[in-house]
C-alpha cells in the first residue's frame, strides 16, 4: 500500500496590495474578488483539515497575496500545529505583512517564497523583513525578478549587480532566486533573448529553464495522484483533468491509482516536479529547488552582468 501523502494547494485570494508591472497574473484590478473565506469561516477550514489526520499533508498557498486576509493567519496557525502537516509548506508572499506573519503564525514548517519588489520596499526594508523571518527559520528563498525596472534600480540606487544582491543575503543564509521576466524570457521575438537567457542561466540550470519555458510535451504526471487544488467550495481537483477527486469539507479523497498523461506546460516549480520527464523531488519543492540551483551555481566560473 502506498503512503497516504498529499500536497494540497490553496488560493486564499487573487487580490494583491501590490501591482507589479511584471506580474504574470496581470493588473490586480481585473482579478477575481472572491476569497476562500467568503462562504466558509476560518474555523470551518481548520476543522476540515482534521478530517485528514490519518494522511500526511503538505500545504501550498499562492495568489494574490495570501496574507492580506486575516483568515490566512488563523488557519495556518492551527494547521501547522497538527501532527499530520508536513514540514516544507510553501507560501508565496510579497513580505509586506512580514511582522504580522512572524507574530501570528510563526512556524519552521513554513518555507516562504519571499518576493522582492523594488518599487515597494527599499533594500534596507527588505533585508530587515527577511532577517526577521529567517531568524524564525521560515524563509525558503527570496525571489527577485530580473525586470528592467528592478535591474536599473539595483544599479542606479544601490550601485549593485545581481551577484552583489545574492552575496548580501547569503550573509544571513538566505538564497536569492533570480527569475526571468516573462515579457523577455518567454518572448521569442525579444531581440536580446539569447543574451538575457544566458544571464539567467548563471543562476538556474538549463534543465530548469526548459521545464519552465520549454515546449509542451506529453508525459505521465502524478497530479491527480498526490497533488490537488482545494477550491473555495471544498472540491478537490487537479490540473491534469476536470475530475473531482473529493471534498475538503466532507473529508473525502479518491486519488487516481495510476499516473495520467498530460501535455500541458507546467510553468511553476510547484507543478513540474510531478511530471515524469524530470528527476525533481516534488515534496518540499521550494527547498529542493534551492538545492538544485545551489549545485548549478557551483559550476559557473565567472559572472556576466546584464543591463537593459
Amino acid at each position: 500500500m502506498r503512503e497516504e501523502k498529499y500536497l494540497f494547494r490553496f488560493v486564499p485570494t487573487m487580490r494583491c496590495n501590490f501591482n507589479c508591472s511584471y506580474c504574470f497574473e496581470g493588473d490586480v484590478s481585473k482579478r477575481p474578488k472572491e476569497t476562500m473565506f467568503d462562504n466558509h469561516t476560518p474555523q470551518e477550514w481548520i476543522d476540515a483539515m482534521k478530517n485528514y489526520s490519518n494522511k500526511k499533508i503538505e500545504i501550498y498557498m499562492w495568489g494574490g497575496e495570501p496574507f492580506m486576509l486575516d483568515g490566512t493567519y488563523e488557519v495556518l496557525k492551527e494547521w501547522l500545529a497538527m501532527d499530520n502537516i508536513l514540514p516544507g509548506c510553501r507560501i508565496d508572499t510579497n513580505l509586506f505583512f512580514a511582522d504580522k506573519i512572524a507574530t501570528l503564525c510563526p512556524s519552521s514548517k513554513l518555507k516562504l517564497n519571499c518576493s522582492y519588489h523594488m518599487q515597494y520596499h527599499t533594500l534596507e526594508q527588505q533585508y530587515e523583513k527577511i532577517k526577521k523571518l529567517k531568524d524564525l527559520d521560515m524563509v525558503g528563498m527570496m525571489n527577485f525578478v530580473a525586470s528592467e525596472y528592478n535591474l536599473n534600480k539595483l544599479k542606479n540606487d544601490y550601485k549593485m549587480t545581481v551577484q552583489d544582491l545574492i552575496d548580501k543575503f547569503a550573509q544571513i543564509g538566505v538564497f536569492v532566486n533570480i527569475a526571468g521576466d516573462f515579457s523577455y524570457a518567454n518572448n521569442a521575438n525579444y531581440e536580446r533573448r539569447d543574451e538575457y537567457m544566458k544571464f539567467i542561466l548563471q543562476f538556474i540550470s538549463p534543465e530548469e529553464w526548459s521545464l519552465l519555458r520549454g515546449d509542451p510535451r506529453k508525459c505521465k504526471c502524478d497530479a491527480g495522484k498526490y497533488f490537488f487544488t482545494v477550491n473555495y467550495d471544498g472540491r478537490l481537483t487537479s490540473c491534469i483533468d476536470d475530475k473531482v477527486y473529493g471534498n475538503f469539507f466532507e473529508g473525502t479523497l479518491k486519488p487516481a491509482i495510476i499516473a495520467k498523461t498530460c501535455s500541458k506546460l507546467c510553468q511553476s516549480l510547484i507543478s513540474y516536479p510531478w511530471r515524469h520527464d524530470n528527476d525533481c523531488n516534488p515534496w518540499s519543492s521550494l527547498t529542493e529547488y534551492v538545492k538544485r540551483c545551489e549545485e548549478h551555481r557551483k559550476t559557473v566560473k565567472t559572472y556576466t552582468d546584464f543591463q537593459f
